[in-house]
């Protein structure tokens, strides 16, 4: 009895069930997911800025954000924007894109947009308080960039955390 017991103690059963065992560490997921999330970052930011392009005043119609013609400018301006920072981020450096090791440019674009969208943000918030804007389409505008502040973040974070992992490896 006491040997059985000494066994158990030194080849501990590993907790987990042995398909979960056997899939991705928990960084590889990770960077998956920031990938994913880069990349979506990257094709909304086309899709929403395309469609800023071609029908301004329809594009805004969905966030309850009526405009005049006059004003389609604007709009259409803000979507070449969100056009080529799309573009931008889904073509920066090509050379580790499973690991996201090395990824300097593509950390660059991430702060880019970050700054846009937090720009976004606080000049939709002022909008709204300064009663040029109605609060719903600007919960809808905000919320929007909120989304894309959180996707920029987590890709930043991602490329830090895997970049410090490979300077201590080192």
């Amino acid at each position: 009895m006491a040997s059985s017991s000494y066994q158990n103690k030194a080849h501990p059963k590993s907790l987990l069930p042995d398909d979960l065992a056997t899939q991705k560490s928990t960084s590889e997921s990770l960077v998956q997911g920031a990938i994913f999330a880069i990349q979506a970052l990257g094709y909304a930011r086309i899709g929403l800025g395309a469609a800023s392009l071609l029908a301004p005043s329809s594009i805004c119609g969905l966030f309850r954000f009526l405009i005049s013609n006059e004003t389609a400018i604007v709009v259409r301006m803000f979507g070449v924007r969100g056009v080529a920072l799309g573009y931008l981020i889904l073509n920066a450096d090509h050379a580790d894109q499973k690991t996201l090791s090395g990824r300097e440019e593509l950390k660059r674009m991430l702060w880019a947009n970050f700054g846009c969208d937090v720009a976004d943000i606080c000049s939709i918030a002022f909008a709204v308080t300064s009663g040029h804007m109605d609060r719903l389409p600007g919960t809808f505008l905000a919320g929007g960039a909120a989304v894309c502040v959180a996707m920029a973040l987590l890709g930043i974070k991602t490329i830090e955390d895997i970049q410090t992992l490979a300077f201590k490896d080192e």
